[in-house]
């Protein structure tokens, strides 16, 4: 699954206050972050969405899309960032026909919801990044803004690798062949 191109879907997102449709040609020519969360109305799901809307700018000065996704359908999306969730500046997708759960093989079978899972696709729609984590554990929103960089580095200079400590001023390694 690792560098290969994502499936193609078409479904909605809430965001501002409106539902649009939303579909993996609204992503081309960016680099983008998709961000799964198992449940609406939980507690660990708020912690990371709060992060990602405190790192969103850095993102998006980075050409960096973020969405996140559960398999809640867009009402309860909605009703949970409308009551609770008032400071979300990104926009949530909802995956409730399951279809790029399955197709990104991250579908919980036993309860039907998504992995707690962050995906980051290349502006070739290109899967460059995978992580998946148990529910009970969040995700370090600061270490995926480091793996933006990386990335993105890495995109550019052929040949060069990045070791986890890289610092985006600091030159990589040469990769030796």
């Amino acid at each position: 699954m690792l560098n290969t191109k994502i499936i193609p879907f078409n479904t909605i997102s809430y965001f501002e206050k409106k539902f649009f449709n939303i579909n993996t040609n609204d992503l081309k020519n960016k680099w983008n972050i998709l961000f799964f969360f198992p449940y609406s109305f939980t507690f660990i799901c708020p912690t990371e969405l709060k992060d990602l809307s405190f790192f969103k700018e850095k993102f998006f000065n980075e050409n960096c899309n973020v969405f996140g996704i559960s398999t809640d359908s867009c009402y309860t999306q909605k009703k949970w960032i409308d009551d609770e969730l008032k400071f979300i500046n990104f926009p949530i997708i909802s995956d409730f026909n399951k279809k790029i759960s399955k197709n990104l093989n991250i579908l919980n079978r036993k309860d039907g919801n998504s992995e707690r899972a962050t995906f980051i696709l290349d502006p070739n729609l290109i899967i460059k990044y995978i992580e998946i984590n148990d529910n009970n554990i969040g995700r370090s929103i600061e270490e995926l803004y480091n793996k933006i960089l990386m990335l993105k580095f890495v995109s550019k200079n052929n040949n060069k690798v990045c070791p986890y400590s890289w610092i985006k001023n600091k030159i990589p390694i040469e990769l030796k062949l």
